[in-house]
C-alpha cells in the first residue's frame, strides 16, 4: 500500500507540473520529450559438468527509457524493464522469483506479476529522477545510477549500487534511491555527495567524493558510512606505457562491536588496458576482495549484485579479456575469470552482427569451470542467442 501511495503522489505531481508548464508554453511540449527502448528475445541452453542433461530457457525482455525536458535546466527521467522468463528449473527453484522480487531501495519498484511453475513476469523501475542544472551545479534526486567506480569489471569504489559481472543482460546497471549534489571545479574535478536512505536507517548509505586531475591522471578520494560501517577509498586513471592504468580501493571498518570485535577489511582492484593498432582492445584486471564471505545458493547468485565489501565470490580474481571488430558489422570478444583460491575458472565468449539499423544478434556462452566440491562444481554452462530490436 505505501508502495502505491508514494507512485500515485509522484506521478500526480509530475502531471501537474506538465499540466502547468503546458498552458504556460506556446510551444509544442512533446518535442521536448523522448521514448526509447528496445525488445529482445534471448532463447538459451543449460548443461550440466558434463555438458549434458540440457535445460532449455527462453527470455523476452523488454525496456522502456521516457526523458522529459522540461526546461533548460530541468530533466525528468523514468526508465524501466520488463521481463517474462522461461524455464522449467524454476520448479525445483522456487526461491527465484523472490529474489527477482527484492527491492532494496527505498520505495519497492519491483513487481513479479506472473508465477506460474515455469513462467515468471516481472517488471521493475530502474531509473525515476528529477536532475537539476545550472552552470557548474548538478542536482539529482530520485532513483538514478551513482557511478564512482572506475575499473571496467571490480569497483570497490562503488557504493551505492554495485553490479553483477556475470550479468550481461543489464547493459544498464542498477540504480539506487538517493539524492545527489555535484559541484564541477573544473577540468576533471568536481566535489560530490550522496545520501541514499534506507527504510532501516542502519542500511543507509552517505558519502563524499573529491576529484581532481594531476599530469595526466584523474585521482579521486572518497569517504563516507557504509551500512553501518565507515568507508575511506581512493582511487585513479591514466596512461602507463601507452596503457590505460586503472585502480580503486575502498577500507571499511564497523562502526559498533560484534562479539567484542570490530572488523574491518579492504577491497582494492587494479588493471591495465590498451587498444593495439589492428582494433583489438585488451584488459587485465586483479582483484583482492578482503571481505569474501561463502555464498548459499551460487547458481541463483551469479546474476545479483554483491556489495562493495564484499565483490567477488571469492578472495582473489584475475580478469583478462579481448574484443575485437572483425568487421564494420561483425565483433567478437572473449572474457576469462580466474578465481584462483576457489580453484574456479569463468570463460564468456560473445560474438555479435549488427543484421541492419536497430536489429542486432548476438552468440553468448558462460562456461563455469571448477572441481568438485568448488563454488562452480555444479554451475556447468549456459549457451544463449540474443535478437535485440531497439527502437
Amino acid at each position: 500500500m505505501f508502495k502505491k501511495i508514494i507512485i500515485l503522489i509522484f506521478v500526480t505531481t509530475t502531471l501537474s507540473v506538465f499540466t502547468i508548464y503546458a498552458s504556460e508554453k506556446e510551444s509544442n511540449i512533446f518535442e521536448s520529450m523522448s521514448l526509447r527502448g528496445y525488445i529482445k528475445a534471448m532463447p538459451g541452453m543449460r548443461l550440466d559438468r558434463d555438458l549434458s542433461d540440457p535445460n532449455f530457457e527462453n527470455l523476452i525482455h523488454n525496456r522502456l527509457n521516457f526523458r522529459w525536458n522540461m526546461t533548460d535546466n530541468l530533466r525528468f527521467v523514468a526508465e524501466g524493464r520488463n521481463r517474462i522468463f522461461y524455464n522449467s528449473m524454476f520448479d525445483d527453484f522456487p526461491m527465484f522469483a523472490d529474489i527477482l522480487d527484492i527491492d532494496d531501495g527505498l520505495v519497492d519498484l519491483s513487481w513479479v506479476w506472473m508465477n506460474e511453475g515455469a513462467w515468471i513476469g516481472h517488471s521493475e523501475i530502474d531509473r525515476l529522477y528529477l536532475d537539476y542544472r545550472h552552470n557548474n551545479l548538478q542536482i539529482r534526486t530520485g532513483r538514478q545510477r551513482i557511478n564512482w567506480g572506475i575499473n571496467l569489471v571490480s569497483n570497490p569504489n562503488d557504493l551505492f549500487n554495485t553490479y553483477s559481472f556475470f550479468d550481461f543482460d543489464y547493459e544498464e546497471r542498477p540504480g539506487a534511491d538517493a539524492l545527489r549534489v555535484q559541484y564541477h571545479t573544473g577540468f576533471a574535478g568536481r566535489l560530490e555527495v550522496a545520501y541514499s536512505p534506507a527504510k532501516r536507517a542502519r542500511s543507509s548509505v552517505a558519502a563524499f567524493l573529491w576529484s581532481t586531475n594531476y599530469k595526466g591522471y584523474d585521482f579521486q578520494a572518497i569517504a563516507g558510512y557504509y551500512k553501518n560501517r565507515s568507508a575511506l577509498g581512493m582511487g585513479w586513471a591514466g596512461n602507463f606505457g601507452g596503457a590505460g592504468f586503472k585502480g580503486e580501493a575502498t577500507w571499511f571498518y564497523d562502526l559498533e562491536e560484534t562479539n567484542g570485535n570490530r572488523n574491518s577489511n579492504l577491497v582494492a582492484a587494479t588493471g591495465l588496458d590498451y587498444m593495439f593498432g589492428s582494433g583489438t582492445f585488451a584488459l587485465l584486471e586483479f582483484l583482492y576482495n578482503g571481505g569474501y564471505k561463502p555464498v548459499e545458493n551460487i547458481f541463483l547468485m551469479l546474476d545479483q549484485p554483491l556489495s562493495p565489501d564484499n565483490i567477488m565470490f571469492s578472495e582473489y580474481a584475475i580478469t583478462m579479456s579481448l574484443q575485437h571488430p572483425f568487421t564494420p558489422v561483425f565483433n567478437g570478444s572473449l572474457a576469462v575469470m580466474a578465481l584462483p583460491d576457489q580453484e574456479s575458472f569463468f570463460l564468456m565468449p560473445r560474438a555479435g552482427w549488427s543484421l541492419m539499423t536497430n536489429l542486432d544478434m548476438d552468440i553468448i556462452s558462460q562456461i563455469f569451470l571448477g572441481g568438485r566440491n568448488t563454488i562452480f562444481s555444479e554451475a556447468g554452462s549456459a549457451w544463449y542467442m540474443s535478437l535485440k530490436y531497439s527502437f
